[in-house]
């Protein structure tokens, strides 16, 4: 995730160097990587909610008392995304 800004700029950058020959964008296959690029950011994302609360639970801590804020600070140390 801490790449981003890297992956859709070289998505965009493809697209850009892929004009056809009427001057035609291939923007929906732009479009399918960014869609595939988002879907698998928010598996990522998942995947690490579902090892946090497995591990909550095995430390005795009932995720559903936990602070919301606290929880995703850790997903952001933790997945090193970059908030802006």
């Amino acid at each position: 995730m801490s790449n981003d800004r890297t992956e859709i700029h070289k998505i965009f950058n493809d697209m850009f160097d892929g004009v056809d020959e009427s001057g035609i964008y291939p923007t929906s296959t732009a479009f399918s990587r960014l869609e595939l690029y988002v879907m698998q950011q928010r598996f990522e994302c998942l995947g690490w909610m579902v090892a946090y609360a497995c591990v909550a639970r095995d430390e005795g801590k009932d995720i559903r008392l936990m602070e919301v804020p606290d929880i995703v600070s850790a997903m952001v140390r933790d997945l090193k995304l970059e908030v802006k």
